[in-house]
């Protein structure tokens, strides 16, 4: 299995410097092309233990589009409990990182996302698969993220 992981990362590195033409470096600017930008940090793992933080932007093509479940859990800053899923969620995402796809939304920057849908408290974790909102949970308790993701795999 982790040589098929291996070569899939290959793959994807590959497809992205050579096939689109871009480099993982430009992707990082703030005047990249958005559909890049979100190809390459969907495909590629960032390595650094943090959950990708999701803009309205690259919902469509990260969460609606993608080919494995995807887990968001909805955060705010003011929000404690949210603070204590983070080591979970940073966890799991490391995990199962090519299984399924792990984001947050902070509902104080994103507040289109948080409207369209229906954030009103927090930490709210919402299981996407096929595009199509399959589950949701609001709190958070230990071991509630791996239970989603053990049931959506």
């Amino acid at each position: 299995m982790e040589q098929i992981r291996g070569l899939y990362h290959l793959v994807v590195t590959v497809t992205c410097l050579v096939c689109l033409g871009f480099n993982v470096s430009m992707c990082s600017g703030s005047d990249s092309d958005p559909f890049i930008k979100a190809y390459v940090s969907s495909s590629l793992p960032s390595h650094d233990g943090l959950v990708q933080s999701l803009s309205a932007s690259e919902w469509n093509s990260l969460v609606i589009q993608s080919k494995v479940p995807v887990i968001v859990v909805f955060i705010a800053k003011d929000c404690a409990e949210c603070g204590s899923l983070m080591p979970e969620l940073e966890f799991l995402d490391s995990e199962y990182e090519y299984m399924l796809k792990f984001y947050t939304v902070d509902t104080d920057e994103e507040l289109e996302l948080a409207k369209d849908y229906r954030i009103e408290y927090h930490p709210i974790t919402i299981v996407f698969k096929g595009g199509e909102e399959k589950e949701r949970v609001l709190g958070y308790y230990p071991q509630m993220l791996g239970q989603l993701a053990n049931k959506y795999l």
